[in-house]
């Protein structure tokens, strides 16, 4: 009687059947969980960064141009402006520096060093009359454009 328990195996292939599935699903599941936040949470963030930050450098060029239009022959001109504190939940820097495609020609740079998203933005040779520098973050709590001649 003892050498047929032994050797009775009629009770092993289920449970073995069960334990590799179970270890294959698990695998599965854990690789799907790795990959589904560059799906469901990276892509949408920057899509939905880079359409904000394209809006923030346009309202921002046309407050530059605007206050360009109306300043003075001789004086000065500040105004302040809003900007939204973050963009798909992370701050984000705006800079003007020298545009790449047109040496003459400055651009807005507004970025994220959190999810690598930027974009440029230029300012239509208002350069080529007025200097134009500066750089600001979105944690500022004042924004100011300042134009003395």
């Amino acid at each position: 009687m003892r050498t047929t328990f032994f050797r009775d195996e009629s009770g092993v292939t289920p449970l073995v059947d069960y334990i590799i599935t179970f270890i294959i699903a698990s695998i599965l599941f854990m690789l799907v969980l790795a990959m589904s936040n560059t799906m469901f949470i990276d892509g949408p963030q920057r899509t939905v960064s880079r359409i904000q930050f394209t809006d923030i450098g346009n309202d921002l060029t046309t407050k530059i141009v605007d206050t360009y239009l109306i300043c003075p022959q001789s004086g000065e001109v500040s105004t302040t402006f809003d900007m939204p504190i973050t963009v798909a939940g992370k701050d984000y820097r705006v800079d003007i520096n020298r545009s790449i495609n047109n040496p003459e020609d400055k651009e807005i740079i507004v970025y994220s060093p959190y999810n690598g998203v930027s974009i440029y933005v230029t300012l239509n040779g208002v350069n080529s009359t007025v200097p134009v520098n500066g750089s600001t973050s979105s944690l500022s709590d004042t924004h100011i454009i300042y134009y003395h001649k």
